[in-house]
């Protein structure tokens, strides 16, 4: 490295004798073969799903890692170096200089904060690694700041008291070392004498703001960015600052002179914050329940054109409408007056689905968060509910037997992704109505209003919130139910796919709950449907909710008959 000015490759840290050079250590990230790491990819989607608030995904986070990497150290991070020290020994034996990160038992303040910003990434939880460290006075130590909302920074404790935010004074790290105050501490004006050509510095800034995705406001320069060094107040007479570690650095041509370079010393000035919760961190009571903070999700409603109505349900009227140019279905709530359950209600539909990410499920852009005009905001499925694809006139002739097929399959394929979340994320509402088609007849599941995060075996809720021609007869019944009532809700579904009726058309509500929830009425499969798709179906109408099939084993049914599926010329019949 200090020979050739590049980073080495691995292959070329990999051929190092660590015997010969026992100083030199390389930790790898590296998913595919490191299976320790890979648990942890895992757990954290599960903190990730259960967590509503950033700062409770903060703090648990957190708190895995130092468990992971040795627990934590009141008196200061030398604590760890002897175990730290026998830790890597052992391991380079193993790896030699390259360590798999899911290998290591012990991690310094800068083994911690690497590992929280790959997990971080993996659920889009913004941070960053910064030079310096609480704890230590190395020239390697290293920490994570993290964002909430557009200008909001805390620093997360990693080493002493695990998921502890402090409020520091940063300096984001590029060459310009542009200076961002924190939000919480006034600016503390000095003189100060200019450290870069000016110039040169204004063009690399507005370079980083751009990599950075910063926002410029000429009109907030006493709160804004600071192109000089400050000085800053402390106890020790330090000039105590922060910088990113690895940030990158400005080209060689830029020609600037290390003289004139602006530095920043290992230390973090740290307090305790004395600030409101994070989970409370945004103007709005709306904004602050939700936790979309940090995640620029809050969308407001002048932002939004609304065109035409697209749908209706219990919870509220759905709306094409456009929105920066792109078009986008917008779900009004019905109710805006803030009525207790009403406001759970949406609260608890973008907790859930600002966290889900698959090619079955609608995609939530964002939240307007302020009344009258609480609303989601998804993506636009051209196509609409598949309740009304199925029911429409030419049905038959659109939809052949595969693509019906592949439909039942998107579906699965959907609910098996809620399901594995970590608690499982029943739907509860499950429905041909909740499910949207794109314009290759792509099938993704939506409204997650009525969904639960299932704390345990059976959901704690016995509320028949749903509709009941799709709804088991356990849920019908008001008795404790778990996903598998999602299960008997597919199978109304597939069997809509398979005869294009609709479910229970000669009955009106009330009919449905006593024929199914009491009487243990099913529809009626025709004979000559594929028996095998009947099979599936029946599996799925099953009593007992726990011989009904899982949505992983759907999937391997329908595989096949997907393969094999092709549709007569005159007949398009499952």
């Amino acid at each position: 490295l200090h020979e050739s000015g590049r980073i080495p490759s691995i292959e070329s840290l990999r051929a190092v004798d660590s015997g010969v050079d026992s100083s030199l250590e390389a930790i790898i990230v590296d998913r595919r073969s490191d299976p320790a790491f890979k648990e942890l990819h895992n757990r954290v989607h599960d903190i990730s799903c259960s967590c509503i608030t950033t700062k409770e995904v903060v703090d648990q986070l957190a708190k895995l890692i130092c468990n992971r990497m040795g627990g934590p150290v009141i008196m200061g991070e030398d604590e760890l170096v002897p175990m730290w020290k026998e830790c890597i020994d052992g391991l380079k034996e193993i790896f030699k200089v390259v360590v798999p990160i899911g290998s290591l038992s012990v991690g310094l303040c800068r083994h911690r904060a690497l590992l929280f910003k790959v997990l971080a990434d993996i659920i889009d939880l913004p941070c960053r690694i910064a030079k310096g460290c609480k704890y230590c006075n190395r020239d390697d130590a290293a920490s994570c700041l993290v964002r909430f909302g557009l200008d909001r920074e805390y620093l997360v404790d990693l080493v002493g008291k695990p998921g502890h935010l402090w409020e520091p004074d940063s300096l984001l790290n590029g060459p310009s070392s542009i200076s961002i105050s924190s939000p919480l501490r006034f600016p503390r004006p000095k003189p100060v004498e200019p450290a870069v050509d000016f110039r040169l510095l204004a063009k690399q800034y507005f370079s980083d703001s751009q990599s950075l995705n910063l926002v410029f406001d000429p009109a907030s320069d006493d709160m804004g960015f600071s192109m000089f060094h400050r000085q800053y107040d402390n106890p020790g007479g330090e000039n105590d600052a922060l910088a990113e570690n690895g940030g990158g650095s400005l080209p060689p041509s830029a020609n600037m002179p290390p003289q004139n370079m602006m530095r920043a010393s290992n230390q973090i000035e740290a307090a305790p914050m004395n600030a409101p919760p994070i989970s409370q961190p945004v103007p709005n009571r709306a904004n602050r329940e939700l936790g979309l903070d940090g995640d620029d999700m809050d969308i407001p409603w002048c932002d939004l054109n609304i065109k035409e109505k697209i749908g209706a349900g219990s919870f509220g009227t759905v709306h094409r409408a456009e929105w920066h140019g792109s078009d986008v279905a917008v779900k009004i709530l019905m109710e805006q007056d803030f009525h207790a359950e009403r406001v759970n209600e949406f609260l608890r539909e973008v907790a859930i689905m600002k966290r889900l990410r698959h090619p079955n499920i609608v995609l939530f852009m964002g939240a307007v968060t302020q009344p009258p005009n609480l609303s989601i905001v998804t993506e636009y499925l051209s196509r609409g509910s598949l309740y009304r694809l199925l029911h429409k006139s030419g049905a038959r002739e659109q939809l052949d037997e595969r693509r019906r097929l592949s439909m039942a399959y998107d579906v699965a394929k959907g609910m098996n992704y809620l399901h594995n979340r970590n608690p499982p994320i029943v739907h509860r509402d499950l429905k041909s109505p909740n499910l949207l088609v794109d314009k290759k007849y792509t099938v993704k599941v939506c409204d997650f209003g009525l969904s639960r995060l299932k704390a345990s075996t059976f959901l704690s809720s016995k509320s028949a919130a749903g509709t009941p021609e799709w709804m088991a007869p356990e849920v019908l019944r008001d008795e404790p139910s778990n996903e598998k009532s999602d299960v008997y809700s597919f199978g109304v579904i597939l069997w809509e796919l398979a005869t294009l009726q609709q479910p229970w058309g000669n009955l009106n509500p009330a009919q449905v709950v006593a024929a199914v929830g009491f009487k243990c009425k099913r529809l009626e499969i025709p004979r000559n449907l594929n028996p095998q798709v009947a099979a599936i179906i029946e599996g799925c109408w099953t009593n007992e909710p726990w011989k009904r099939p899982s949505f992983a084993t759907i999937m391997d049914l329908l595989r096949p008959l997907i393969k094999s599926a092709v549709p007569p010329p005159n007949r398009s019949d499952l």
